[in-house]
């Protein structure tokens, strides 16, 4: 195995695919020790790891050890490889192929030199320097100015820095050129939680009062919201589930219009999200 390679299980697969996807494509090989042609796969997919100098990321699910896993992603024949980027499964291929079909998908996914500028910006933007990313986004944007990517990286950073104005702006703008790209679509999302945020600015005093008050629905879908943009996903989930469940009515069904855009910043790679959809269609039909 090359040490490009991650061996992934059901606990580790949100973190080492899911969130590890949003700052470089992992290709994830899905494979059973009894598979010839999985076995016939591996040396390739190895050596284009190690070839490829870390532009993409190769993890490997043993389908034997995790069945849960491989049956909620969908996987029924072997050998299965989905690339992930951005937080969302974009491109696969089943059984063994030529080494130049897998060399034309990687090509197709990974980021090209003029995509680093967008990387280094979301790493900067993860350790809280959000003018240090807004001034990469702005500089890439003048070489590439319809760019998505760094247009939606950009409103987001905007609407971080508290300009929730420009943010809802650019997202209007957005959605008039490309309304069904995965950005455009989470920002939209993240902007309609980042009102809630606004509103309820303290997630301690936010916490306290959930506590002291569990029937107060605006205060717990608040709650929900904080938890959601923090990563602490499945608790946000659950409490609109309880809502949907209990309160259907309540402020025009809020509780499944918030599932829904929690699915857009989760992305529909991460196992839960397919979960909740299940426990969504019951409370539904």
């Amino acid at each position: 195995m090359s040490l490009e390679t991650t061996v992934v299980t059901a606990d580790t697969f949100m973190t080492e695919v899911v969130e590890a996807s949003a700052q470089v494509p992992v290709l994830v090989d899905f494979w059973a020790p009894w598979c010839g042609p999985c076995k016939q796969l591996m040396p390739t997919l190895d050596r284009l790891a190690a070839e490829y100098g870390g532009r993409f990321k190769l993890a490997k699910v043993n389908t034997d050890e995790q069945q849960e896993l491989a049956q909620q992603l969908g996987i029924r024949s072997l050998p299965t490889v989905v690339l992930f980027k951005d937080r969302t499964s974009v491109d696969h291929f089943m059984g063994v192929v030529p080494e130049a079909q897998i060399r034309q998908l990687l090509d197709k996914h990974l980021p090209k030199s003029s995509d680093a500028p967008l990387e280094r910006a979301q790493a900067l933007k993860a350790s809280g320097d959000f003018s240090g990313a807004r001034t990469l986004i702005e500089g890439a944007l003048v070489d590439d100015p319809e760019n998505i990517s760094y247009l939606t990286e950009l409103a987001e950073l905007k609407a971080l820095d508290g300009d929730l104005e420009a943010a809802s702006s650019e997202l209007a703008r957005l959605q008039g050129i490309e309304p069904n790209h995965t950005a455009v679509k989470r920002l939209a999302a993240l902007l309609t939680f980042s009102d809630v945020i606004a509103a309820h600015p303290d997630v301690l005093s936010l916490r306290e009062r959930v506590a002291n008050n569990a029937d107060d629905l605006a205060l717990r879908h608040a709650l929900a919201v904080h938890q959601l943009l923090g990563g602490d996903v499945e608790p946000a989930l659950q409490t609109w589930l309880d809502i949907m469940r209990k309160h259907r009515s309540y402020k025009d069904d809020l509780a499944r219009r918030s599932l829904l855009q929690a699915f857009e910043v989760i992305g529909d790679a991460d196992p839960i999200v397919a979960r909740t959809r299940k426990e969504m269609a019951r409370l539904l039909f």
